[in-house]
């Protein structure tokens, strides 16, 4: 009787503890804790077992009452686990370090007092069926182990589903809660155009509500290796926040050798509407749901600031427009001949990103010298007209898709299922690429690829006849001739932009 309760109290108090943490999100330190405890517990529940004379005062001790045990059991140790954090406090008294940490006495017992009551409850339950049914003889303790095993695993299922159910609904309000104060999960990314590098200086995000945010671009990438304009390069930390109602950046050009500073409101309306909204688009095997977590920061020279709101998908679309101003900053460039990355202040750093041809390739650093590029292209490139698309497409195509790319760096993709595009301002495309699959199944496209000199001029040719002419860009493909055009056309006029020919892939491609 004494070793079957002696090896009865050391399985009782490893499947307590151990139950008790998998009822919690248990971490390292909880892990580590229970360890700490579990001499005291191994004790207090020994006495349980070796512990007789009120059982036999009660007359419940050659025939157990699993009434009588189950309320003695938890009694006994919701005292003697309750007795704990006193003892710690006690203990604790010579100890000026230690004692701090259980110093609020009252405080100490309220925070652990889930964690007593369910570790209560487990050696209670754990104690009670061994107590009744174990210790009558080695079979039944055996029995009686697998038991409390499977009750742990039991614990185990139970307890996981329910996080992950608790988990779900705190996500679920979290996001409602999160949507409803205009916060989402984004980063923020910079740009810049192929061989004019900048480096971020300051930046802060100011929000409608929020205290403001000091960013930083990564460390890894201070300046863009490989920048190509609308594209995001080094980024910020992402993390649910609000979206920036206005925003405060210093950066400096080292092509112009300058620092700009933009300290204004930028349009939050536009981003929030389209960070609200989730997009679908279509995958090789079904639709995906997209949504907008990112927003880019276009540094161009003279000044001029594009901020991109980019989606999880293909869609990138234009913010805003906005100028800084050129600033002075009171710090003199170090004549240390040492290169130091990333430091703006040192001569030997900016001289390195100017002719370090990963961040400005050598045909760029080569034309700079003879014919730079004019401060007002990035203006231009971000010029916008009243127009939509139009797809008039051969009636054997049941399905494509429609990617355009525009020179102002938006990107948008539109398929068989839109309805009704919109008309609105729109930039001048640079790419447009239409793909489907034919009836065997293999894949077709048509490749509208524009020379920017020659799309601009016609765009300009067809829209400057009146201040609010609007258009529709209606392209055209013809399976039957192998040709598709793409048009400018309205009630009055219509002007070819471009013809090609259909590709076909071939099979299997």
């Amino acid at each position: 009787m004494v070793l079957k309760a002696t090896i009865s109290a050391f399985v009782v108090t490893l499947l307590g503890l151990l139950a008790m943490l998998l009822t919690q999100d248990a971490d390292m330190n909880l892990v580590y804790g229970a360890f700490c405890v579990s001499p005291y517990f191994l004790v207090i529940t020994l006495i349980y077992f070796h512990f007789n004379k009120l059982r036999k005062r009660f007359d419940v001790f050659d025939q157990p009452s699993i009434v009588f045990e189950g309320i003695y059991s938890f009694l006994y140790y919701f005292i003697f686990s309750t007795l704990l954090p006193v003892l710690l406090f006690v203990s604790t008294l010579g100890d000026e370090y230690e004692h701090k940490i259980y110093a609020d006495l009252g405080g100490v017992i309220s925070e652990m007092f889930p964690l007593i009551l369910i570790l209560s409850i487990f050696l209670s339950l754990f104690s009670s069926i061994m107590f009744v049914w174990g210790l009558r003889s080695w079979t039944a303790l055996i029995l009686t182990f697998l038991g409390n095993i499977l009750i742990s695993v039991l614990v185990s299922i139970f307890s996981t589903v329910g996080r992950e159910v608790r988990e779900a609904e705190r996500e679920r309000r979290d996001q409602a809660d999160n949507l409803k104060e205009g916060r989402f999960e984004w980063a923020g990314a910079m740009s810049s155009p192929a061989g004019y590098p900048v480096q971020l200086y300051k930046g802060t995000f100011i929000f409608p509500k929020d205290e403001d945010y000091e960013f930083t671009f990564s460390e890894g990438n201070t300046v863009n290796y490989h920048g190509k304009w609308g594209e995001a390069g080094a980024e910020t930390y992402k993390r649910m926040m609000s979206l920036p109602k206005a925003i405060d950046v210093t950066w400096y050009s080292f092509s112009e050798n300058a620092f700009y500073r933009f300290h204004d409101a930028i349009d939050y309306n536009k981003l929030l509407t389209l960070f609200k909204q989730p997009y679908v688009e279509r995958r090789a095997t079904s639709d995906v749901e997209e949504h907008y977590n990112k927003i880019i920061f276009g540094f161009a020279p003279a000044g001029g600031l594009v901020i991109w709101a980019g989606g999880s998908g293909y869609r990138q679309v234009e913010i805003g427009q906005y100028q800084a101003k050129k600033i002075d900053i009171d710090q003199k460039v170090s004549d240390n001949k040492e290169m130091v990355y990333g430091d703006l202040f040192n001569q030997e750093w900016r001289n390195k990103v100017l002719t370090d041809t990963m961040i400005v390739p050598l045909a760029i650093q080569m034309a700079k010298k003879n014919q730079p590029v004019p401060d007002d292209y990035w203006n231009k490139l971000g010029v916008a007209y009243t127009w939509n698309p139009k797809f008039v497409i051969a009636p054997e195509i049941k399905t494509y898709d429609a990617i355009f790319r525009y020179f102002n760096a938006e990107r948008f993709v539109f398929d068989e299922r839109t309805q009704n595009i919109t008309v609105e301002k729109r930039g001048i495309p640079q790419h447009i690429y239409i793909k489907w699959y034919d009836k065997n199944q293999n894949r077709c496209a048509v490749n509208f690829e524009f020379d920017e000199t020659d799309i601009f001029k016609k765009f300009k040719a067809f829209f400057d006849r009146d201040k609010n002419i609007k258009a529709e860009m209606e392209i055209t493909i013809d399976t039957q001739n192998g040709r598709a055009t793409a048009q400018l056309k309205n009630a009055e006029h219509q002007l070819l932009l471009m013809e090609t020919k259909i590709i076909a892939y071939g099979e299997k491609f």
